[in-house]
């Protein structure tokens, strides 16, 4: 009877805790797939060359991811959601090395856009699926960690493929191999979540009851300004975000006089800054007592940070800018998500919520680099680009503005009232 005692208590706590383990094989492919996507500014000049890449070109290679997520994010939010999220995510992995393969060995840019393209589904699938475990594995009071804490790893990710990608080039000779290689390790990723994974077994979302009178959960979308401005605000910083992602790298080597490898450590600060803010994000609102300052404030200072950035040529300078940088472009980010998990719907309706923003925050993605790369190829200068797109981040400060504070002791299920807005 003790013993059977003592089973049943570590089977409790196995189960209450059950969450992070799943959590835990999730995120260890946020750090891989994100390396796939920023990866591409260092590996750029290597492929202009090899592939005969124009500035436009390459800027709609930048953009490939914000297209796709924009395309695909609300129609997988409402469909993909009704699907175990165990089995979408083990899918999505299984497709995401495959295609890492196919860019690997593209032998054009049509192609490579495609894969690129193609790519991005396997991000929207598994994004998704990550809202519907969190709802699922944790509680309101959770919610601001473990967001900061997932968006924080994906960061990292964004900060392993700056800051390493040149290092691995040299290690497996070149840009090809290099998708090769990530490709191999994001199966072997895949057999771990297959491992691992776990939707709770209390919670069958396929027959979730929707807040909504109809089954359908995309029906949150409709009369609720919050959800919309929640969505629009962040499209100038991710305009800016995806210029400077693309850009930067190769406007350092024909500015600061340093090789690839110097421009990759020092682009690294930029998701330095950013890594620490995701991580820091969520905690610090509910510490200060309100979520709406960070999102108004980046949005006062990446204008002013950006054109410093954009025309200092010291090393100092711009090492200290990016990681300024990086923070205001990324502190927001977990503490809007929060804000969507804030508004208390059920765990469907919260990734529909999400999928609208993934929708309309990567169109400010998608169109900054070929902004940059058409302004670049009319002026002649890569600098004119780049402070064309300098002041777009402003979009923070409107919706930051807008949007009521969320921060309350019990969830809300909407926000019946929109006159703070």
């Amino acid at each position: 009877m003790h013993f059977e005692n003592k089973s049943s208590r570590f089977q409790s706590v196995l189960s209450h805790n059950y969450g992070w383990i799943v959590m835990s094989g999730f995120w260890m492919s946020s750090l891989v797939i994100p390396m796939v996507a920023v990866s591409l500014g260092i590996m750029l000049p290597d492929m202009t060359v090899e592939l005969s890449i124009t500035p436009i070109q390459a800027g709609l290679l930048g953009s490939a991811f914000f297209i796709g997520t924009a395309t695909a994010s609300l129609p997988a939010s409402i469909y993909l959601s009704r699907y175990s999220p165990k089995k979408v995510v083990a899918l999505a992995l299984l497709m995401a090395a495959l295609l890492a393969f196919v860019q690997g060995n593209a032998a054009n840019f049509y192609i490579l856009m495609l894969a690129r393209l193609l790519f991005t589904l396997t991000m929207v699938s598994r994004a998704q699926a990550e809202i519907i475990l969190i709802k699922q594995w944790f509680g309101l009071r959770q919610f601001a960690f473990v967001v900061s804490l997932a968006v924080g790893i994906l960061s990292s990710g964004n900060l392993l493929g700056v800051g390493i990608t040149a290092w691995l080039m040299d290690i497996f000779s070149g840009w090809r191999n290099v998708y090769y290689f990530l490709g191999i390790v994001l199966f072997i990723e895949m057999f771990i979540w297959i491992a691992v994974g776990k939707d709770k077994p209390d919670i069958d979302i396929s027959i979730e009851p929707d807040a909504n009178e109809d089954n359908s959960p995309s029906r949150v979308l409709f009369g609720n300004k919050t959800v919309w401005i929640l969505a629009i605000c962040p499209t100038g910083a991710a305009l800016a975000f995806g210029s400077v992602m693309t850009f930067w790298p190769t406007y350092a080597l024909e500015t600061l006089n340093l090789d690839l490898k110097t421009v990759g450590l020092l682009m690294t600060l930029f998701p330095v800054g950013g890594t620490v803010a995701s991580f820091l994000g969520g905690p610090l609102s509910e510490k200060a007592g309100q979520r709406k300052i960070f999102i108004w404030l980046p949005g006062l200072l990446l204008p002013i940070i950006y054109i410093f950035l954009f025309t200092t040529t010291s090393t100092t300078v711009t090492a200290t800018l990016l990681l300024l940088a990086g923070w205001n472009a990324m502190i927001w980010v977990p503490v809007l998500r929060t804000i969507q998990f804030d508004l208390g719907f059920a765990p469907r309706e919260t990734a529909v919520v999400v999928g609208l923003s993934m929708t309309i925050i990567p169109v400010g993605g998608a169109i900054g680099p070929p902004m940059v790369g058409l302004i670049q190829e009319i002026s002649g200068s890569l600098q004119y680009g780049l402070l064309g797109i300098a002041l777009f981040p402003i979009t923070l400060v409107v919706g930051g503005l807008l949007i009521p504070e969320t921060i309350q002791p019990e969830p809300l299920h909407t926000i019946e009232s929109d006159t703070d807005v």
